[in-house]
């Protein structure tokens, strides 16, 4: 699986819903200037729009380091342009106001530029690897599935699943860390992550830079520092069988 590099710089090829005109359409500078600003350390991909009369809404990829995430600009007509959702997966929203047709559209935009890891649970495109990743460790020993790779809804699904919340400085080996996606209408956009705490301080999770890989990538000091002033960290113990252990973290 290739993500989209950052050599290709802004690509304009775009995409419109097919009971609209078929014509195409590059983002507007004022997006694009939005975009720049809300991360301007990311390396950043334009994936298409989707028009829904009297409202444009916008897509965009962006990579960081060890971070990929996929952002949303709403532009209504006459107005200036805010972002309406990111984070690592937008799927499921967060926002009721997006209707089934324009996840529909978002959806066909995500596979039109293949940005769907192999192996991916369900059926839905995704951006982000991190919960896949987490869940081919922790479903053997758990039973227990995130099935997302939103890091706002993993961290709602460990928060009322089958864990205890612990302390993420103290974390012990086995434990998920996650950071959820944090970002305002006008920026900034801070993207999330989340991963499996090792031996001896470890952190292993998804990367960007290897198409959505698990590595070693991360320690807890380096993870609460990048992370604990922006987004947040927190970290879950999962009810496990007391004679299972989490393998190849060690």
């Amino acid at each position: 699986m290739n993500y989209p590099r950052p050599v290709f710089g802004l690509l304009l090829c775009t995409f419109i819903c097919s009971r609209l005109l078929g014509q195409s359409i590059g983002a507007p500078l004022a997006v694009r200037a939005l975009i720049q600003r809300a991360d301007p350390q990311a390396n950043v991909v334009y994936c298409g729009a989707v028009s829904t009369g009297k409202v444009d809404y916008y897509l965009f990829y962006l990579e960081r380091k060890e971070l990929a995430g996929v952002v949303l600009v709403q532009q209504r007509t006459g107005a200036a342009p805010v972002i309406a959702d990111a984070d690592t997966s937008l799927f499921p929203f967060q926002d009721d106001s997006v209707q089934k047709p324009l996840q529909d559209a978002i959806e066909r935009l995500l596979r039109r530029w293949n940005l769907a890891p192999q192996g991916t649970s369900g059926s839905r495109p995704e951006i982000s690897a991190v919960g896949r990743e987490i869940d081919r460790v922790i479903y053997p020993i758990a039973g227990f599935r995130l099935g997302s790779n939103s890091t706002r809804e993993i961290l709602r699904l460990l928060r009322t699943g089958p864990t205890r919340a612990v302390a993420p400085g103290t974390a012990p080996p086995g434990s998920i860390i996650v950071s959820p996606t944090k970002f305002s209408s006008s920026g900034p956009i801070y993207l999330g992550h989340a991963g499996i705490v090792g031996w001896n301080g470890s952190i292993y999770s998804a990367d960007a830079r290897y198409a959505g890989a698990r590595t070693k990538n991360f320690s807890l000091t380096t993870w609460l520092r990048r992370f604990s002033g922006t987004n947040g960290s927190y970290a879950f113990v999962l009810h496990t069988p007391s004679n299972r252990q989490v393998e190849g973290f060690q």
